[in-house]
Protein backbone atom coordinates (compact mmCIF):
# COMPACT_ATOMS: atom_id res chain seq x y z
CA UNK A 1 0.00 0.00 0.00
CA UNK A 2 2.13 3.23 -0.90
CA UNK A 3 0.27 6.55 0.03
CA UNK A 4 -0.13 9.01 -2.63
CA UNK A 5 2.02 12.04 -1.32
CA UNK A 6 0.61 15.75 -2.61
CA UNK A 7 1.87 16.76 -5.52
CA UNK A 8 3.74 19.73 -3.25
CA UNK A 9 4.84 16.68 -0.67
CA UNK A 10 6.48 15.15 -3.66
CA UNK A 11 8.29 18.29 -5.28
CA UNK A 12 9.27 18.78 -1.55
CA UNK A 13 11.16 15.30 -1.21
CA UNK A 14 12.72 15.86 -4.92
CA UNK A 15 13.99 18.85 -4.02
CA UNK A 16 15.72 16.89 -0.92
CA UNK A 17 16.89 14.62 -2.91
CA UNK A 18 18.79 17.05 -5.20
CA UNK A 19 19.60 18.71 -2.39
CA UNK A 20 22.07 16.08 -0.49
CA UNK A 21 23.03 14.71 -4.15
CA UNK A 22 24.20 18.42 -4.60
CA UNK A 23 25.46 18.88 -1.23
CA UNK A 24 27.84 15.57 -1.99
CA UNK A 25 29.11 16.45 -5.10
CA UNK A 26 30.01 19.66 -3.03
CA UNK A 27 31.43 17.84 -0.54
CA UNK A 28 33.90 15.86 -3.41
CA UNK A 29 34.42 19.30 -4.92
CA UNK A 30 35.93 20.86 -1.69
CA UNK A 31 38.11 17.70 -0.81
CA UNK A 32 39.36 17.62 -4.09
CA UNK A 33 40.00 21.33 -4.38
CA UNK A 34 41.63 21.04 -0.46
CA UNK A 35 43.94 18.59 -1.91
CA UNK A 36 44.74 20.41 -5.19
CA UNK A 37 45.62 23.06 -2.84
CA UNK A 38 47.99 20.66 -0.71
CA UNK A 39 49.62 19.71 -3.89
CA UNK A 40 50.09 23.60 -4.91
CA UNK A 41 51.65 24.00 -1.84
CA UNK A 42 54.27 21.08 -1.89
CA UNK A 43 54.66 21.87 -5.55
CA UNK A 44 55.97 25.60 -4.63
CA UNK A 45 57.85 24.57 -1.62
CA UNK A 46 59.36 22.09 -4.75
CA UNK A 47 59.96 24.99 -7.22
CA UNK A 48 61.29 27.05 -4.84
CA UNK A 49 64.11 24.56 -3.91
CA UNK A 50 64.42 23.94 -7.52
CA UNK A 51 65.17 28.16 -7.83
CA UNK A 52 67.65 27.31 -5.13
CA UNK A 53 69.47 24.33 -6.79
CA UNK A 54 69.32 26.04 -10.69
CA UNK A 55 70.79 29.70 -9.18
CA UNK A 56 73.85 27.54 -7.04
CA UNK A 57 74.61 25.21 -10.50
CA UNK A 58 74.37 28.76 -12.49
CA UNK A 59 76.69 30.40 -9.62
CA UNK A 60 78.71 27.25 -10.29
CA UNK A 61 79.03 27.45 -13.88
CA UNK A 62 80.24 30.92 -14.09
CA UNK A 63 82.83 30.22 -11.78
CA UNK A 64 83.97 27.49 -13.75
CA UNK A 65 84.03 29.73 -16.85
CA UNK A 66 85.81 32.46 -15.34
CA UNK A 67 88.39 30.24 -13.92
CA UNK A 68 88.94 28.78 -17.52
CA UNK A 69 88.65 32.38 -18.73
CA UNK A 70 91.66 33.01 -16.34
CA UNK A 71 93.68 30.56 -17.09
CA UNK A 72 93.12 30.32 -20.51
CA UNK A 73 94.25 34.32 -20.87
CA UNK A 74 97.38 33.04 -18.32
CA UNK A 75 98.34 30.93 -21.27
CA UNK A 76 97.86 33.52 -23.75
CA UNK A 77 99.59 35.53 -22.00
CA UNK A 78 102.82 32.71 -21.43
CA UNK A 79 102.54 31.76 -25.21
CA UNK A 80 103.63 35.18 -26.00
CA UNK A 81 106.15 35.52 -23.44
CA UNK A 82 107.30 31.72 -24.84
CA UNK A 83 107.48 33.22 -28.54
CA UNK A 84 109.64 36.91 -27.03
CA UNK A 85 111.90 34.27 -25.30
CA UNK A 86 112.30 32.47 -28.07
CA UNK A 87 112.63 35.16 -30.58
CA UNK A 88 115.31 36.64 -27.84
CA UNK A 89 117.08 33.39 -27.80
CA UNK A 90 117.80 33.09 -32.07
CA UNK A 91 119.07 36.11 -31.40
CA UNK A 92 121.19 35.38 -29.05
CA UNK A 93 122.38 32.68 -31.12
CA UNK A 94 122.92 34.71 -34.00
CA UNK A 95 124.50 37.38 -32.20
CA UNK A 96 127.08 34.70 -30.97
CA UNK A 97 127.43 33.09 -34.28
CA UNK A 98 128.58 35.94 -36.00
CA UNK A 99 130.80 36.70 -33.05
CA UNK A 100 132.94 33.47 -33.36
CA UNK A 101 132.58 33.75 -37.12
CA UNK A 102 135.31 36.71 -37.46
CA UNK A 103 137.46 34.72 -34.47
CA UNK A 104 138.50 32.16 -36.61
Amino acid sequence: MSVELPADQLEVSALREKVQVIEGENKYANELMEHLQEENGVMAIEIDELKKKLALAEERLQKYFDFWRSAEDELARQLDITDDLKKELQAANIEATSAQEPSE
